[in-house]
């Protein structure tokens, strides 16, 4: 008999107790990202966030097109400038699609925006200038701060001025 159930696999009790483990498995580590504190989930968002300028500059020098961010109800967009109609909502390629935030979050500019609320509150030239500032992200009591200029976009202290 040892013969024959060295060749013939594993039993159907060993594989329940497999899958046993792995849904237990599953399901804690699905908790423990769940339990990801306002702070841990803004990092994260304002991160992606700094991917995605650094994104739009590039994606402005290559295309030779002039690229705005807007922040929107829930989330923000990227926009282009058309001769012809003003700040369009970007569609020309996959990147910078209109994005909601993973969290409820506030965005303040620093310097505040003028009083044109169609004008985006950071623009990206095809020459690789910037017309940059400094954000502010606020979630609950989390703070995060983003800087962008001729230099690229990074996270920053969100303590300093």
């Amino acid at each position: 008999m040892s013969a024959a159930r060295a060749q013939g696999g594993f039993s159907l009790l060993e594989l329940l107790v497999v899958i046993v483990i792995i849904a237990l498995g599953s399901a804690l580590s699905v908790a423990w990202l769940a339990g990801a504190d306002d702070s841990d989930r803004l990092r994260t968002a304002a991160r992606q966030l700094v991917g995605e300028f650094r994104l739009a500059g590039e994606v402005a020098r290559v295309r030779q097109r002039v690229i705005g961010w807007q922040p929107v109800d829930g989330g923000y967009r990227f926009v282009s400038w058309q001769e012809e109609s003003g700040w369009q909502p970007w569609r020309e390629t996959r990147e910078l699609t209109p994005t909601q935030w993973p969290l409820p979050v506030t965005a303040v500019r620093q310097p505040p925006p003028g009083a044109d609320t169609a004008l985006p509150w950071l623009i990206w030239l095809p020459d690789g200038e910037v017309m940059g500032a400094r954000l502010l992200l606020h979630s609950g009591s989390a703070r995060q701060a983003l800087e962008v200029d001729g230099l690229g976009a990074r996270l920053t202290n969100a303590g300093s001025t």
